[in-house]
C-alpha cells in the first residue's frame, strides 16, 4: 500500500496541504505537527482533572453544524467548556500522543483502516459502549477503537451553464472530456479517486475490492492534464460554482446547499460513494471519561437527528430514513478492507 499511495501522490503532482499532514512521520512527524499547532495547542497529560474537552473542529458549513448541533448542546449538558483545534486528517497524531503524552484534542478524526490491529489496539482507547448505546448504531460503523460521527456521500456534481445544458448521466461522462469540455474536480485522497476511476472504467461495485491498482491509474492518466485537485469543501463548492471545474467529485450536501441558493449547480448519484466520518480517543488520554460521554451525547438519536436537519449526511441511526433514487453504489468501508488484506 504504501507503494501505492507513493504513487498517488506522484501522480497528482506533489504535495497538498492536506496530503502533507496525512503524511506527518515521513515529514518529520511530531516537528510537523508541533509547528502547525504550536506548543499552546499541544494538552498535557495534567488535564485529567479538566473541566473542558478539546475537539477537532471541520471547516465551513461543516465547522457550523458541529458547533450548533453537537458542541453548545453538550456544553450545556455537562456543564464543561469545549475548546477546539485544527482538523488534522493524519493518523500520526495517535501515535505522538502516545509516544509524548501530550493530546492535541480528546476526540480525533481517525481513518477506519488505522483504527483496525495492529494500529488500533496500541494507540487508540477502546470505545467504551458501557456509556454508548451500540445499538442505536449501524453495527459496521461502531467499531472496537472508532465510531462514525456521520457519513456523507461524494457525488458527480456539475454546472449547468457550463455544459450547455447537458447532464452527466455518471462517471463514465467525467472522463469524456469531449462531450463535456474543461477541468475536472476531485479531491486529494487516493480512496475516492480510485474507487470512481474503476467505476467509470466499467468495474461493477462488487469487484472494486481488490482494488486494480494498475487499472485505475491507466483510466486517471487519460485525464491526468485536467485534474484539479480540491482540499476543503468550500473550495470545491466555489470551483464548481465558479465554472473552473465544470464536472466536479464532490460533497452532496455541498452540491445541495448550492442549488438551493439559486446556484446553476446539481450532482448525479449513479455510482455515488458513502464515507464516513470516524472518531477516535488517543490511548491514555486523561479526558477519556469525559470523551466518552460526548460520544454518547452526539451519537442518541436525537442529536443525530438535529445534526441532519443541519448538514444533510445520513445519520448513523436507524431508520436513515427516505434516501434518493442513488443507483450504483459502493462504500469506501472497501477501500480499507482492502488495505488491511494488503498490509
Amino acid at each position: 500500500m504504501v507503494s501505492e499511495t507513493s504513487k498517488f501522490n506522484q501522480f497528482s503532482k506533489g504535495p497538498t496541504r492536506r496530503r502533507v499532514l496525512k503524511g506527518g512521520l515521513a515529514i518529520g512527524g511530531g516537528a510537523a505537527l508541533g509547528t502547525i499547532l504550536g506548543p499552546e495547542a499541544l494538552l498535557s497529560s495534567a488535564r485529567a482533572e479538566s473541566k473542558t474537552l478539546t475537539l477537532e473542529s471541520g471547516t465551513g458549513m461543516y465547522a457550523d453544524c458541529l458547533r450548533t448541533s453537537f458542541f453548545e448542546p453538550f456544553e450545556k449538558e455537562a456543564g464543561i467548556k469545549i475548546l477546539t483545534s485544527p482538523e488534522n486528517a493524519d493518523n500520526s497524531k495517535f501515535k505522538l500522543a502516545v509516544t509524548t503524552r501530550h493530546y492535541t484534542s480528546d476526540v480525533m478524526d481517525v481513518s477506519s483502516a488505522f483504527a483496525q490491529p495492529p494500529n488500533g489496539e496500541k494507540y487508540l482507547e477502546p470505545i467504551d459502549y458501557s456509556v454508548i448505546n451500540k445499538a442505536d448504531l449501524i453495527p459496521d460503523l461502531a467499531q472496537t477503537y472508532a465510531v462514525a460521527l456521520d457519513d456523507f456521500a461524494y457525488t458527480l456534481g456539475y454546472n449547468s451553464e457550463k455544459t450547455g445544458g447537458k447532464i452527466p448521466t455518471g462517471w463514465d461522462d467525467f472522463f469524456d472530456l469531449e462531450k463535456f469540455p474543461g477541468k475536472r474536480g476531485v479531491g486529494d485522497s487516493p480512496n475516492t479517486i480510485l474507487i470512481m476511476a474503476l467505476l467509470a472504467d466499467g468495474v461493477a461495485p462488487k469487484d472494486i475490492v481488490p482494488l486494480d491498482f494498475d487499472r485505475a491509474f491507466k483510466k486517471l492518466n487519460t485525464i491526468r492534464k485536467d485534474l484539479v485537485f480540491w482540499e476543503t469543501g468550500a473550495q470545491v463548492q466555489d470551483l464548481l460554482i465558479s465554472g473552473e471545474t465544470p464536472l466536479t467529485m464532490m460533497y452532496a450536501n455541498r452540491v445541495a446547499s448550492a442549488h438551493a441558493d439559486g446556484k446553476p449547480v446539481g450532482q448525479v448519484w449513479n455510482g455515488f460513494l458513502v464515507a464516513s466520518d470516524m472518531r477516535a480517543v488517543a490511548k491514555g488520554n486523561p479526558n477519556k471519561d469525559l470523551a466518552m460521554k460526548y460520544l454518547a451525547f452526539v451519537l442518541s438519536k436525537k442529536n443525530q437527528r438535529d445534526a441532519d436537519k443541519l448538514h444533510r449526511p445520513r445519520p448513523r441511526e436507524h431508520p436513515c430514513g427516505d434516501q434518493p433514487e442513488m443507483g450504483r453504489r459502493v462504500s469506501l468501508r472497501s477501500f480499507g478492507q482492502a488495505a488491511r488484506a494488503a498490509r
